[in-house]
């Protein structure tokens, strides 16, 4: 039988959504009968372990846990059962949210005709946030295709700048101005350059596009040509480590450097010009000839004369004297007129001056002195002219530098030079640091250093060439490197230095060239950031002239306007779902954020706008644009009138998507690069745009009703009347407008991004308030709907199951899918006013609350119509029961969600800190409350269905406690309680297979009462039996305990152990004892009352007791009483005060003792002492008691009962066999009076039961007479 009990037990379970169901029987077959179970007879064996009967032994014990408030039922069935107070009814708070059955019901169980008989109603609401979130992902899955897509043409929306355009005339000149660089190339070529001539020409000519025969034409003017004038661009920089010629270790350096002219070849015009290819024999002449040095004046007079009259005086120039230093700076520049760069030689000598007399000034007077002989010689003559009248007093020299020219590079030299004595004998050291670089001038009657026109040239050519090199590109020009080839890079190159162009002004033509080309082939934004970050790495002030500045201002302000003009189709030009097309954009702010922190832009553009004011005004403008053609292509596609709302839900979402790209792309880039808030620009722009565009919509479409009063609108729906199947058909309403909402919502959450006090100035903040009329027009459709629903699911009913056991029918999932439809509609709309909130989720608390009670009724009726409460027939458990109370318990469940879901705290804190406006903030409790009453409600009856089986089981519980009862006394427990066991076990089987775990403890509580119940009826109106009998219900009832909690699989021992399981545990206690055990627990029942006495109505005694264990004497003082209830005609007593021990079968021997009478007196005042030879173990048996009997004397008539007093001998002093002294420093014991009153049950009522013990019919008799005595 246990392993039975066991196995309906073990298997309870509550339903499982994971499984499907398998094919059911039809809903009112019967699963069983509530009847007794063949072959079961008192007498079976029933072996239950010596575990279980200490369980049950436990369980009945006096340490168990303080009782729990149960339910006690009537035990007069009626026909549709009883209405039973119980103890889940006293819980509804803890059931508003379960915490053992958190389990609901799989939607694929939805009967689908429930659905289509609304038209999915609930569904197409529903689904709107999954079709939000579908655009979302359309969209997100669009802008990924377009990511590795090319991005869209710059040209198509970029200003058209007018730059000036070369006439034929001046593309001819300029083409002969290639073919003249060419033709007269000076310097060596580097790695860089190309060395072949007609590769140089060939490349001008297809840059060009010259046809060959216009190409010899114009080579044959340029050849017509005057030759240009080479000249050396030096630059003396510093020296270092020269040799200290002053007697304070240091030197006065200066230096004197010139031309040393070489022989030229006779007739040879062009000698100062050709290629590396024409130089080649004449550098081999110059090698056999040698070169000549400054130091000559120091040789013999045959080689003086070799260079006679070949030195004018104007190659020679002096530095300026650096005083006192070994590492002297310069930074002087000069410039050389060449004859012959392939013969003319470089030549520096450093001196040390010894005077303050101008170097500069001497040579100049030798300057215009003619006919020397011999360079050296000059040198001297220049540094003689520079002494003192002193003639001790001489220049020193520190050292010289000779270098050809021949073999300068074209594009330079710039290194340090080991400096040379005038003889191996010469003592010198150091070195010097020079520039060295060759360049042309022309004689065209202007300054030389006015060099506008090869500037504007070098910018035609690098424009001319950018733009062949981009055609001949076979991909987009954005992705050109911009490298040039050799030949364009040489040419560039000699035109720069021939026309003097400097570093600053080639930076400056470079930009300029690429940024205007930019205008007509986009090119790299990274390239042309290059070009900007050198120019502002070269430019210094003054290197550039007025032309030249204002010429570059024009550039910046150019390629701004262009930039700009694309910022403002910014959405067109640089999509962010299009990377390149997003890289170039960054690229494009990098160029534009250079370009306003660069000095030469500043210098040549003083008075421009800062570019985050350009920017947000582009953007600006930009946006507005953007906003007219959305709006009006959502216009264009609305075909009726009624879709106006449509097209304002199709601009709303374009409006979603173009914030979601501001804000996860645009905006980083924006605030990094040019400090602009590019999400904050345009969602403010945005929203006041569409916020009065929406409003103005809205206002066309609905008229009036948008500004409707919420309570209004409610009333006009007559929503406060409920509708039945009968009624009038409920009103029909779109979702147009909810995804409207839904889309303005979305738009609103962006707003989150900015500050609490932002967003309360934002139009669109306050959108849901054109949407309460929506809202309160839905509820109230939605409520005749549910209502409808409701009805139609339990009218298509089919049986359903989670599981192979566990059962429950469609109309159930149904109506909780319907509930948690309507809850997730509402989540959706997430009303942000949670104040205004609280009526709308006051209404849908109230309608759901009420459909969840229909549905309980409805499905009760049902059960009902099927014959359930019928009193005549067999009663079966059938499957329509288990169903049905499990219908009613799965609806129950998703009421618990509600105040969560709803957000019932929050719209507490907003009603509570609103200061009462408009809805007290108690209101808000009305909220639980109906929920709470709605949960009550099903619980009601779901417990009068499970009572209902309660009863029918009651006349078998019955029989089988009678014959625990009067079972044979050598019958054990066990066996005893078998028959009551096993039908328990058979019918409650049947019930766990089909039920929910939590119907299933409450019918194991009703039967579990009904068991209790039981035993209570058989204890008071059966005949008193032997102790030995009680002894065998109380292990039948531990044995019960253990059944019905099963190892805490069936109820809870809270649940078992109520108030009613605790009166029949004392009881039985009492039953199961003997008379003297009896009249033992009397007494130390009544020790416990005079503990808990804390009236002192009847008066108070004042005594000490003390037990000597060596003499085995109990020592007793009675001392005095006061406030003693007067017993007398005169308002006095006249009291005494009896003192014995108890209970008398422990202390046969011990007589009682009294004091002496206290005449006329409410206080008197003993002081009388007593002494009682008892033993230690008389002292502490069990219920020794020293009782305390106050009477009122009385000559004529019988004495009068005062009260009493009680103390447990286990209390005294001593009695434990602790030492004791100072008897008279004990404390005095003060105890309040108490007059016995009659129990219902208790020891004396068991002992007045036992009409067949004598001895205690005589307790019984003797304490009778003291209640009766008692006031």
């Amino acid at each position: 039988m246990m392993e039975r009990m066991k196995q309906w037990l073990g298997i309870s379970r509550e339903s499982s959504p994971t499984r499907s169901p398998p094919a059911s029987p039809a809903s009112h077959r019967p699963v069983s009968h509530v009847s007794r179970p063949a072959n079961t007879s008192p007498s079976k064996t029933r072996s239950i372990d010596q575990s279980e009967r200490k369980k049950a032994e436990m369980a009945t014990s006096s340490s168990l846990p303080a009782p729990v408030q149960r339910r006690s039922r009537s035990k007069s069935p009626s026909k549709h059962g009883r209405q039973k107070q119980t103890s889940s009814g006293n819980r509804t708070l803890g059931l508003i949210k379960t915490s053992d059955d958190e389990t609901f019901l799989p939607r694929e169980h939805q009967n689908p005709q429930v659905q289509e008989s609304d038209g999915n109603f609930f569904e197409s609401f529903t689904a709107l946030a999954w079709r939000q979130e579908n655009k979302r992902l359309r969209l997100a899955s669009e802008d990924e295709k377009e990511a590795e897509k090319p991005p869209p043409s710059e040209n198509k929306f970029g200003a058209k700048p007018k730059h000036h355009q070369l006439s034929r005339k001046e593309f001819e000149l300029l083409y002969i101005e290639v073919l003249y660089t060419i033709k007269h190339k000076i310097g060596t070529t580097t790695s860089c350059h190309s060395p072949f001539i007609q590769d140089l020409y060939q490349y001008a000519q297809e840059a060009f596009g010259v046809r060959p025969e216009d190409h010899a034409r114009l080579l044959a003017k340029a050849t017509e040509e005057k030759p240009p004038i080479v000249i050396l661009n030096m630059t003396v920089i510093e020296a270092k480590g020269l040799l200290a010629k002053d007697a304070d270790g240091f030197s006065d350096p200066y230096c004197m450097l010139g031309i040393q002219p070489g022989q030229s070849s006779e007739g040879d015009s062009t000698a100062l010009f050709s290629s590396d290819e024409e130089s080649g024999t004449k550098t081999k002449e110059k090698e056999r000839r040698g070169l000549r040095k400054f130091s000559t004046s120091l040789r013999k007079k045959k080689d003086k004369e070799l260079v006679k009259d070949l030195v004018p005086a104007k190659y020679i120039q002096t530095t300026a004297v650096i005083p006192n230093t070994l590492n002297p700076v310069w930074n002087e520049k000069f410039r050389f007129d060449l004859d012959c760069v392939h013969t003319d030689r470089f030549h520096l000598d450093i001196w040390d001056h010894d005077e303050e007399f101008s170097v500069i000034d001497a040579a100049k007077r030798l300057n215009e002195v003619s006919g020397l002989k011999g360079l050296g010689r000059f040198f001297k003559q220049i540094a003689q002219s520079a002494r003192t009248k002193n003639d001790s007093s001489i220049d020193d020299f520190l050292g010289c530098v000779d270098i050809g020219l021949d073999n300068i590079p074209s594009v330079g030299l710039d290194q340090w030079y080991q400096l040379q004595g005038r003889s191996s004998k010469s003592n010198i050291q150091g070195e010097i640091h020079l520039k060295l670089k060759l360049a042309t001038r022309e004689d065209r009657g202007i300054p030389e250093d006015d060099n506008w026109t090869d500037v504007k040239q070098h910018e035609d050519l690098m424009c001319i060439f950018i733009e062949h090199e981009v055609r001949k590109f076979n991909d987009p020009s954005f992705k050109w490197s911009g490298d040039l080839p050799q030949a364009a890079l040489t040419i560039l190159h000699q035109h720069a230095i021939q026309g003097d162009v400097t570093e600053v002004q080639q930076a400056v033509c470079r930009w300029m060239a690429h940024s205007r080309q930019h205008a007509k082939y986009p090119l790299c934004y990274n390239l042309l950031l290059a070009h900007l970050t050198h120019l502002d790495k070269v430019w210094k002030p003054a290197t550039l002239s007025r032309d030249e500045e204002e010429s570059l201002a024009e550039s910046f302000n150019l390629f701004i306007e262009y930039c700009l003009t694309l910022l403002s189709r910014l959405r067109e030009t640089f999509p962010p779902s299009n990377r390149m097309a997003f890289s170039r954009l960054e690229g494009m702010f990098r160029c534009l954020a250079k370009i306003y922190s660069m000095r030469v832009f500043k210098k040549c553009c003083p008075f421009q706008k800062e570019l985050h004011s350009e920017i947000t005004s582009v953007i600006k403008r930009g946006n507005l644009d953007w906003y007219e053609r959305l709006y009006s292509s959502c216009r264009s596609q609305t075909k009726r009138e009624e879709d106006s709302l449509q097209s304002l839900i199709e601009l709303t979402n374009h409006l979603n998507a173009d914030i979601y790209r501001g804000n996860e792309y645009y905006n980083s880039i924006f605030e990094s690069l040019v400090s602009v808030n590019y999400f904050s620009l345009t969602y403010r722009q945005l929203e006041k745009m569409l916020a009065t565009d929406i409003s103005k919509g809205l206002e066309e479409e609905l008229g009036e009703e948008v500004s409707q009063d919420i309570s209004v609108i409610l009333k006009k729906m007559d929503c406060d009347r409920e509708l039945d199947s009968s009624g009038p058909p409920p009103p029909t309403m779109g979702t147009t407008l909810f995804e409207l909402y839904l889309a303005l919502q979305e738009f609103a959450r962006y707003s989150n991004n900015f500050q609490q006090g932002d967003i309360r100035s934002l139009a669109i903040s306050q959108y849901y308030q054109w949407f309460g009329f929506a809202v309160s027009k839905w509820l109230c459709i939605a409520r005749h709907k549910a209502l409808r629903r409701i009805r139609k699911a339990v009218e298509l009913d089919k049986v359903a199951q989670v599981d192979s056991v566990v059962k429950y029918s469609t109309s159930a999932v149904d109506v909780c899918c319907c509930f948690a439809q309507i809850t997730e509609f509402w989540k959706q709309l997430s009303w942000p006013d949670l104040v205004g909130a609280y009526q709308f989720v006051h209404r849908l608390v109230e309608d759901i609350s009420n459909g969840s009670q229909l549905y309980a009724d409805l499905v009760h009726e049902k059960l009902t119509a099927a014959g359930y409460y019928d009193e005549e027939g067999q009663f079966d458990i059938t499957e329509q029961l288990c169903i049905t109370i499990n219908n009613i318990e799965q609806v129950r469940r998703s009421l618990c969600v509600l105040p969560e879901s709803l957000e019932f705290n929050a719209i507490q804190r907003a009603l509570e800190a609103n200061n009462g406006d408009g809805v007290e903030p108690l209101d808000a409790q009305s909220l639980r409350k109906k929920l709470c009453q709605a949960d009550s409600a099903m619980i009601r009856k779901i417990t009068q269905v499970v009572d209902r089986v309660a009863d029918k089981m009651r006349p078998d519980i019955k029989k089988d406690v009678f014959h625990l009862n009067w079972a044979p006394d050598s019958l054990p427990a066990d066996d005893a309680v078998g028959d009551l066991l096993e039908y328990l076990d058979s019918n409650l089987l049947t019930l766990n297979n089909n039920l929910l775990k939590t119907n299933f403890d409450r019918i194991l509580e009703s039967i579990w009462v009904e068991v209790l119940e039981e035993f209570k009826d058989v204890l008071d109106n059966e005949e008193v039996r032997p102790p030995i009998f009680y002894q065998r219900m109380f292990d039948a009832l531990g044995l019960l305990v253990d059944f019905f909690h099963a190892k805490g699989k069936g109820l809870n021992m809270e649940d078992i152990l109520s108030q009613q399981f605790q009166e029949l545990r004392d009881l039985l206690t009492f039953h199961k004892m003997d008379t003297m055990s009896l009249i033992e627990t009397f007494y130390i029942q009544m020790a416990e009352i005079q503990k808990q006495q804390e009236s002192t109505e009847f008066g108070i005694l004042n005594f000490r007791a003390v037990y000597r264990y060596d003499s085995h004497t109990l020592y007793v003082e009675v001392l005095s009483a006061k406030d003693l209830i007067p017993l007398d005609a005169n308002g006095l007593s006249d009291p005494f005060v009896l003192v014995q021990l108890c209970p008398d079968h422990v202390f046969p021997n011990i007589t009682v003792q009294s004091t002496q009478v206290i005449k006329k007196t409410l206080h008197p005042l003993f002081e009388e002492s007593f002494e009682f030879a008892i033993s230690p173990g008389e002292c502490q048996h069990k219920g020794a008691t020293l009782l305390f009997t106050i009477m009122d004397h009385d000559l004529v008539f019988q004495n009068d009962f005062a009260g009493e007093v009680y103390l447990a001998m286990e209390d005294v002093p001593g009695v434990s066999g602790e030492e004791v002294t100072g008897y008279d420093a004990l404390s005095i014991i003060s105890l309040p009076l108490i007059q016995p009153k009659h129990k219902a049950y208790g020891a004396l009522q068991i002992l007045a039961r036992r009409t067949w013990d004598k001895e205690a019919q005589e307790f019984v008799k003797k304490r009778s007479k003291v209640e009766e005595q008692a006031v």
